[in-house]
């Protein structure tokens, strides 16, 4: 299951996730995050045993986006233990790419 972040929730689902997160900046503008979004939505359904998915659109969240650095959609952020991000993917990726980048912090 994905859950839908905005300024106000994000960090207590952070703070509160038992595994690690992906989170999943975006934009409704946005080419490739459209492109992305039936990849990230199978990646969830494939792995919600393994990591929990949250998604921020960076229209509606501004000051987030601008809190981790995201300069351009879409944007991956890893975040293990509710610590800060142990890393990042900008731009497009390939599923089976992403899904072995995700396995290393599980």
């Amino acid at each position: 299951m994905i859950i839908e972040a905005v300024q106000d929730t994000f960090e207590s689902e952070i703070a509160k996730a038992e595994k690690p997160v992906v989170a999943y900046f975006w934009a409704t503008w946005c080419q490739s995050c459209k492109a992305m979004a039936p990849m990230i939505e199978s990646i969830s359904k494939d792995n919600e045993d393994r990591f929990q998915v949250v998604k921020v659109n960076i229209g509606d969240s501004p000051e987030l986006a601008e809190k981790y650095g995201v300069m351009s959609t879409p944007t991956i952020i890893v975040f293990k233990e509710g610590q800060k991000p142990k890393t990042a993917q900008t731009g497009y990726a390939a599923k089976a790419w992403l899904v072995e980048v995700l396995e290393k912090y599980v």
